[in-house]
């Protein structure tokens, strides 16, 4: 779901309504909405599924990367996403 559709689903939603987060497909669990981070990356493919997301705010040692031309190059190249946490 891009943030476009996001929105539009959301349209005529009470604003003071809390979001919870189902945990999983299977409705094993679920959490409270606490953190939303517009700024982060990640080189998925296949957003059905992604492993591992990256903070652009992060320095390139937090990221896991040698050096800042490397770490600016996946920023640019990769997929920017909006992250949900509980």
């Amino acid at each position: 779901m891009k943030v476009k559709e996001l929105k539009e689903r959301l349209k005529g939603i009470d604003d003071n309504m809390p979001v919870i987060l189902q945990i999983d497909p299977e409705g094993n669990g679920y959490h409270v909405l606490h953190y939303v981070d517009p700024d982060c990356v990640t080189e998925a493919v296949d957003l059905y599924f992604v492993e591992d997301i990256y903070s652009t705010q992060w320095s390139y040692e937090e990221a896991g990367f040698e050096n800042e031309e490397d770490w600016e190059d996946f920023k640019k190249e990769n997929i920017k996403c909006l992250v949900l946490a509980p």
